[in-house]
Parts: C-alpha cells; structure tokens; sequence
C-alpha cells in the first residue's frame, strides 16, 4: 500500500497499450488502508465482532447492519489486507515484464529500504504513543485493546517490532502483515516465473491458490493463508494487456459494463462473505475455512473489476481516494497506536469520541508522516538501489578487463542506469 501504481509493460501492437498510471488502483489501496484503520476504531468496543466471544448483535442494530450485511465491506479491515497482498503481487511484478533487463541487483536494497525505512520510523513513533499513557486494558482478556496494549512497555519492544521476520508488533500491530511484504518481496523472482508459466492456466492456479488458502486457514499454516494472494496479484500483471483489452471491448456496451460491475459486486460479496455466513456458522463451522480461503479470489475479483471497469476506475481515481492512496503506507503504519493512545486518553468520555478523534488524527499525523519520512525514504531507497548496482557493475567490469569501471566490458553503460527504478510496489 505504499508507492504509485504504474502500468509498466508495453503491450503487443495489437491491444491497446497500457501508457501512463493507473490511478484507480492508488485509489483502491487508499480506501483499504481506511477501511483498515476503521476496523481497528470499531474494535475498541468490546461488543464488536472480531473480539473473544462477543455477545450475539440483536438482528437489526447498529451492530448487526454493519457486520452481517454488505456494509460490512466497510470495517473489514483483515479482508482489506487480501486486497493489499494482491495489489503487491500486481505491481510489485509489473516492473519485471518490461522489455529492458529487469535489474536484481538493484531491486532487493531499494525494496527493503522501501519498506523497511517507513517501518521503522513507525516504531518509534508508535513506542511514544506507548509510553505517554498508561496503557492497561479495563477490558476482558482477548479483545484487540487488551492484545494489543503494552502495560510493561520497554525498549526491547522497539527492537521486536522492528524485526518483521521473527519480531513482535505489540506496540504497532499491523505490522504482522510487513512479514508477509517482506517474504513475498525476497521471492519475487519464483513468484514471476510461476506467474509467466502458468499465464494461461489462471483457471487452474485459481483453484490452488483459494484451495492452498483454505488448508492455511483450515490447519493455522499462516504462510498458506497469505501468500498465495501474491501469486494471483503476479498473474493479473502477466495477463494485464489482455485484461485491458477485455476491458475495452466490454466498456462499450451497456452488457459489458454491468459484466465489470457484476464482478466487483461479486468480489465484494465474497470478500466479507463469512460475515455475511454469520449465523450459519455455529451449525457448519466448515463452513467459515471456505469463505475464507475464497478471500485471495474476492479481492482478485475487486482488483480486476477496479481496472476494467470505467464506473469503478472513475471513482476510485476521484480526488478523496487518490489521497487516501498516496498516504496509505504511511496511515497504515501509524494509526493503530494513535487509535490506542485515544482511548486511553479520553477515558470517561463516550467510546465514540475516542474512535472518531483517533481516526481524525491518525489522517493526520498519516500525511504528516508520508510528507516529513515516507516520502524520503522512497528517495533514500532509489539511491540505495542505483549505488548497489553500480557498485556490482564496477566489480563485474574491474573482473572481466581494464575498462573504467562506469561501464561493462562491451562499452554498455551499467545495467543500474538502464533500468529505471519504478518497481513501485504496495507496502503492506
């Protein structure tokens, strides 16, 4: 959820080529980041669904519109992960299909300082958050606040969160999703050559991936659950000029376009569909693993709707969206201590000025942080991957003859400067 998303692979002479940004997509990870952050206000009630054993919504409350109906798409923030884990497989593998030589070397600092840096930089604000107030839960055992709270904060807590491949975020929670960014990140290459082999059998690696997601969730393998969704993320990017193409034809009829709409309405129906299950589940608890191993198809199904459709990618390209997008790493990295802090820190006062005040203000110190680090780190993580390229194309031309090391020994200039650092990914 960090960086432009840009169409980077140029199409065959026949379909129309895919120039430019697609701003839609910007809008898209925006809008999943707010819903993220929405779901972590709700779950400082104790009576919301998703902590330990609420008591049952009576039909037609508040709580029962905004979790057992399509309302939901609205607060499902760890389904809204699913669309970020496909939007990174999409466009963090875009890049790698140009027609220039995709450059390794330079690829794997500038991913991890892309992501690494702002994450970082969320630690320690988010340990400030943590130590300003007293942080003990007056709720039961279980609940996202009481998990998520830090009563015994130290500064090894700092370090934990941090580390994303073994740490721990107990002082800023999302951060168990970077794992995932991370590993998805280190495999780009697997994924790539999964995706360009099986371009033509996205039937078929569909099924696998929803089938993989379910055994995940069904025997608690976290690396099932998540990231086969990267994988079907890689195989829109292979197969992204004919869904264009498609996109084209469909758009100009009236048929077409309620085709494009009836897809996205059918990932988001699917994308919250074991909140929508909710009281059959109790009777066929199976049930629950396959919505949820469904969850890689819906948000693959929204991501799609969202390019081909000219309605959706006009919305989701709108102002409000966009900017939601161009901060969404950052506000995703922020929000949950400031959620927290609020909570505590009007005590007393109705839960729902607790919740409306930490969303304001994590909107805020979200652009503020994009503005005053993200956006540096972006920079600092090009220059990261242009000097390790560089640096390697010196040592590689020092190794095979006297050239100056600015160059390769066929006179070609370093495959660091042919390739243009535009693997502008989705952070989280």
């Amino acid at each position: 959820m960090t960086e432009d998303t840009r169409l980077v692979r140029s199409a065959p002479a026949a379909q129309p080529a895919p120039v430019g940004r697609l701003q839609s997509l910007d809008g898209l990870r925006g809008c999943a980041a707010f819903v993220v952050l929405i779901h972590h206000a709700a779950l400082l009630s104790p009576l919301w669904p998703g902590n330990a054993a609420p008591a049952a919504a009576p039909p037609f409350s508040f709580i029962w519109w905004a979790n057992e109906t399509p309302l939901k798409l609205l607060s499902a923030g760890t389904e809204a992960v699913m669309v970020f884990f496909v939007l990174s497989g999409l466009v963090v593998t875009l890049p790698v299909l140009r027609p220039k030589p995709f450059d390794w070397i330079a690829y794997y600092p500038r991913r991890a300082v892309r992501l690494l840096a702002p994450v970082l930089g969320s630690v320690v604000l988010a340990a400030i958050w943590v130590m300003a107030l007293p942080q003990i839960s007056p709720q039961d055992e279980g609940t996202w606040l009481s998990s998520s709270s830090t009563p015994d904060f130290s500064w090894e807590w700092i370090v934990k969160a941090g580390d994303l491949f073994g740490g721990d975020g107990q002082i800023n929670n999302p951060l168990w999703t970077l794992r995932w960014e991370m590993i998805f990140s280190l495999l780009l290459p697997v994924f790539v050559i999964l995706a360009v082999v099986l371009a033509r059998r996205w039937v078929l690696v569909t099924a696998a991936v929803v089938l993989l997601t379910w055994l995940g969730e069904r025997v608690g393998a976290s690396s099932l659950s998540y990231l086969p969704a990267f994988l079907l993320g890689a195989l829109l990017a292979v197969n992204l000029d004919r869904v264009r193409e498609l996109s084209t034809r469909l758009s100009g009829t009236a048929k077409g376009r309620a085709t494009w709409a009836g897809i996205g309405v059918l990932g988001g129906l699917m994308l919250v569909g074991r909140w929508l299950a909710s009281p059959v589940l109790d009777t066929v608890p199976e049930l629950e693993f396959l919505l949820r191993g469904l969850t890689p198809l819906a948000a693959m199904l929204i991501v799609l709707s969202v390019i081909g459709s000219t309605a959706l990618r006009a919305f989701f390209s709108s102002p409000v969206p966009r900017f939601l997008g161009k901060i969404s790493f950052s506000l995703y990295l922020v929000h949950a201590p400031i959620v927290i802090f609020f909570f505590y820190a009007l005590q007393g006062r109705p839960l729902i000025v607790a919740q409306v005040v930490g969303i304001v203000v994590s909107l805020i110190v979200g652009t503020l942080f994009w503005w005053a680090f993200e956006k540096r780190a972006h920079q600092w993580s090009i220059s990261a991957g242009k000097v390790a390229s560089a640096r390697f194309s010196a040592y590689l031309g020092r190794g095979a003859s006297t050239e100056p090391s600015g160059r390769s020994h066929d006179g070609s200039r370093p495959t660091g400067e042919q390739q243009n650092d535009d693997d502008r990914g989705s952070g989280s």
